[in-house]
């Protein structure tokens, strides 16, 4: 039931990621006005990711979720119907509060619903899950428009682009039956550690391991700050730079192809990880896409006009399959490192910091592609991603801490040894 929310959720995300901007810019809007866009959604989620991530510490994760999906789907609604920049920017903002909400939810749900021994299986199936749907939102974003354009003569540019968001946006509605017919499961291990872990008063009173915390909240905070200057101006990148000019077909077949690309690594990964490890995979699967970023940034000094969109896409999805298969591994090792009861509480932290300078470096991003610099943004991105492997190498690599959930550590037999 899990899988099959995922799979109609993301429809959306495919959609919306080729075409939103491009529709802001149909509008008239311009480049500056999307970093705008981007840094309140940025600095909203991060205000809203510790009240949120409490508050999803009082109700049901399953309640938690649906809520956040509900809603984003609601205000996804609005958004692509408005024309108004006021009503953007406030809609914009309320759909960062319910993505927040949807984002420390889901993550804590998935680790509490799986044992130690399958995290690594649940994150990378739901992962290419996730990956597959964006990919068919992608298609139809790319196709749908075109399809539209030639099939009514009086369609304009910007109804074709709310129809095919909307198609879109109907199975993320649909993707909400499963979700409510889930049953909710609780380990006898999470049950057991949080029946002996007395939690203290305060907003961080469940926090049980703060420097294993602090240390993932540096690592993914880098990374949302290097990913910030690029990956939400992605489209307007593969659009609007001189050098490339590729239409929203083009765009929807690049990020189809990743996403396809991304899928197979996500469902393939629990084998590498069975063979390497955990923590060696992220190192290698994170420096090997640092070189398709700077690709990416200067294609078009690398190519000829007539195979730039080619170069550039080819990097494009490289750069996704290899960090992205990190993620779900990331995810599952993240939540095996840390007591049940502080889990929430570390993604709305990582939520909020992440956001934050996610939300200074959109702006940022948007503000060099405004100056006809597109290649800046991509080096910056390499830079502090490659910091922040760097630094997940060191904590974590040749100086490893030990796993909570190991007997040595965190013994849940043996009540004395509990936190």
């Amino acid at each position: 039931m899990y899988l099959l929310h995922v799979f109609g959720m993301d429809v959306i995300h495919g959609a919306w990621e080729v075409l939103f901007n491009l529709y802001l810019l149909q509008l008239g809007f311009g480049i500056e006005f999307i970093g705008i866009r981007i840094a309140v959604m940025g600095a909203v989620g991060a205000i809203s990711s510790i009240p949120v991530g409490k508050f999803s510490d009082k109700i049901d994760r399953k309640w938690g979720f649906i809520i956040g999906d509900g809603g984003g789907a609601i205000t996804s609604l609005i958004l692509i119907t408005s024309t108004s920049g006021n009503m953007i920017l406030a809609f914009s903002a309320i759909g960062a509060i319910f993505g927040t909400l949807h984002h420390v939810t889901e993550i804590p749900f998935m680790a509490e619903n799986s044992a130690k021994e399958e995290r690594v299986h649940l994150f990378s199936v739901g992962s290419g899950f996730r990956t597959l749907a964006a990919m068919m939102g992608a298609i139809v974003a790319g196709y749908l428009p075109a399809y539209l354009s030639t099939l009514y003569d009086n369609i304009t540019l910007v109804e074709a682009y709310r129809l095919a968001v909307e198609f879109s946006i109907a199975w993320w509605f649909l993707s909400l039956i499963p979700a409510f017919l889930l049953q909710r499961y609780e380990s006898e291990e999470d049950a057991k550690a949080r029946s002996e872990v007395v939690v203290k008063k305060g907003l961080f009173g469940g926090i049980q391991n703060p420097i294993v915390i602090r240390r993932f909240i540096i690592i993914s905070s880098l990374l949302s700050f290097g990913a910030g200057f690029v990956l939400r101006l992605a489209n307007v990148f593969f659009h609007e730079h001189g050098g490339i000019h590729a239409d929203e077909h083009q765009i929807g077949i690049i990020f189809a192809v990743g996403s396809l690309f991304l899928s197979i690594g996500a469902f393939i990964v629990p084998l590498i990880v069975d063979r390497i490890g955990d923590v060696t995979t992220i190192v290698i699967t994170r420096a090997s896409a640092i070189p398709f970023i700077l690709i990416i940034g200067f294609a078009p000094s690398l190519a000829s006009p007539e195979s730039v969109v080619s170069l550039a896409g080819l990097a494009w999805v490289l750069r996704s399959s290899l960090f992205n298969m990190s993620s779900p591994v990331m995810e599952a090792y993240s939540m095996g490192m840390l007591h049940p009861n502080e889990r929430a509480t570390f993604v709305g932290l990582s939520r909020f910091f992440g956001a934050s300078l996610a939300a200074i470096a959109g702006y940022g991003g948007a503000y060099l592609m405004a100056m006809d610099d597109f290649g800046t943004p991509f080096i910056i991105m390499s830079v502090f991603y490659a910091i922040s492997t760097l630094l997940f190498y060191q904590w974590f690599v040749k100086r490893p801490i030990s796993d909570p959930e190991k007997p040595t550590k965190f013994n849940l037999e043996d009540p004395r040894q509990s936190r």
